[in-house]
């Protein structure tokens, strides 16, 4: 079974049999050996990789007929190695094979070009017999039997929806706001993170948000994700007598663990907890109305518990510092307009990619995401397993200062990752997207940012002058 016929280069027209040849890329060394053994027996001749990286060389020095990727690789992501796989080698079918997968990881193997998706634990009868498959004359992506989100049917357009319960308030104040360094150490002569930095009025980008989400959601329900190195410019933003909770990470790991780490704690309170999340280096005018937006999406993730339901702002500019989110179908509605599905992220675009979101009518992605903590925890789990396992162990000891030790030990191995192309770029069947109607909104990234939507709000602070800025 594991025989190909190809006509020699030396007689052409004579035709000579060789051995399938299969990449198997698995970092575990018991189950590399099993497949392999299992391969050779049915006739395959069979290479194993312990790495993507070892499997993008492999692929570059090596024809294979096909390829059996894991997806819980130590370094490159699985699905990664699949997308790099299938545009290097079209014609080569990739299984993708993992123990923590789900639904939404099976529909983004698929889209990522993966001919099939195996869960372990897998017969190896199984995985030989898809080998089999897959090299035959009617090879097709196969999709897993799964249960799609179905579209809302949801109130006709400006129909109420049930009243929600106050959601849990997640405000993400760990980030290092590299680009916006230059100015910051310019107007306060330290690199202090932009949250914690006052840059029109009197109140810094941590306290404007604090007091933004306090007008919807109280203290005891509120949760701020920071860095034991930032604790220094954190305590004073925090409101007296009333405090949010603290959840200080001894590591910077990336978005997903500041994102993931208060869902898993919040779940461990509050298993139905609807999570509204929040980054704390946006600029918003008209707030009560941002606010009564999230209230709109939390009543939508009550009766939707499956969906992550990101806002969406009306663009003013063709900007390429932002991400675009580009909508598909009506999937419900709001008391302010529809939630749509999302088709795709256009990250950081070209000028003229930018220019075709805004023409086409893309919303900016805000971050801003209201869904069940128990979704974001699942959507961790099949995405980051590592970061989840990881997280299940630290959340509850956040509550005690006696085990700094173990989180940093925790933290220290657990691998960084990026909540948007980790997580959201992969997990479209899940997501929707609401827009932000009648709200002034701008992500404070860059310098340039900053400057531009201060002027568009007929606004001048008095460091334009010791910038240059007001002549």
């Amino acid at each position: 079974m594991g025989v190909r016929t190809v006509e020699t280069p030396e007689h052409h027209g004579a035709v000579r049999s060789i051995r399938h040849h299969v990449l198997v890329v698995e970092d575990e060394a018991a189950m590399a050996s099993l497949v392999e053994d299992a391969l050779e027996r049915d006739g395959f001749r069979v290479s194993v990789e312990r790495s993507g990286e070892g499997a993008i060389a492999a692929v570059e020095r090596d024809w294979f007929d096909v390829a059996i990727v894991d997806k819980e690789l130590p370094l490159l992501n699985g699905l990664d190695l699949v997308s790099f796989l299938t545009h290097r080698a079209p014609e080569m079918p990739v299984i993708l094979i993992t123990a923590f997968g789900g639904a939404l990881v099976a529909e983004a193997a698929l889209s990522r070009g993966a001919t099939c998706y195996l869960e372990k634990p897998v017969r190896l009868a199984e995985l030989v017999g898809t080998v089999r498959r897959v090299l035959g004359h009617d090879a097709r992506p196969v999709a897993p039997r799964r249960q799609s989100p179905t579209p809302a049917s949801a109130p006709r357009p400006g129909a109420p929806g049930p009243l929600a319960p106050s959601p849990w308030a997640v405000i993400l104040a760990g980030g290092r706001g590299t680009r916006l360094l230059p100015l910051t150490r310019r107007l306060f002569g330290e690199p202090r993170p932009k949250q914690y930095a006052t840059l029109v009025g009197s109140r810094s980008m941590l306290r404007r948000t604090l007091d933004r989400v306090a007008l919807a959601v109280p203290p005891e329900r509120t949760v701020v994700v920071s860095v034991r190195e930032q604790a220094k410019y954190l305590a004073p933003e925090l409101p007296r007598p009333s405090t949010p909770h603290v959840l200080l990470q001894p590591a910077d790991r990336g978005t997903a663990a500041g994102i993931l780490l208060p869902a898993h704690w919040i779940q461990r309170r509050d298993a139905d907890a609807t999570v509204a999340l929040f980054p704390s280096d946006h600029f918003v005018l008209g707030e009560q109305l941002f606010m009564s937006r999230v209230a709109e999406a939390a009543a939508f993730v009550e009766r939707h518990p499956e969906r992550l339901l990101l806002l969406g702002a009306m663009p003013t500019d063709a900007e390429t510092e932002y991400g675009w989110i580009e909508t598909g179908e009506t999937l419900g509605w709001t008391p302010s307009g529809p939630v749509r599905a999302v088709r795709r992220f256009v990250e950081k675009p070209t000028a003229e990619e930018a220019a075709a979101c805004l023409a086409r009518g893309d919303l900016w992605n805000t971050l801003v995401l209201v869904s069940k903590a128990r979704t974001l925890v699942d959507v961790g789990r099949q995405f980051l397993w590592r970061v989840h396992v990881a997280l299940e162990k630290v959340a509850p000891l956040f509550d005690a200062e006696d085990n700094l030790p173990v989180l940093r030990r925790v933290f220290g191995a657990m691998p960084s990752a990026s909540f948007s192309t980790a997580i959201l770029q992969d997990c479209a069947p899940a997501l929707a997207v609401m827009r932000l109607a009648g709200v002034v909104w701008s992500d404070w990234g860059s310098p340039r940012r900053v400057i531009l939507s201060l002027r568009q709000a007929g606004l001048a602070p008095e460091w334009f002058g010791r910038v240059g800025l007001d002549a």
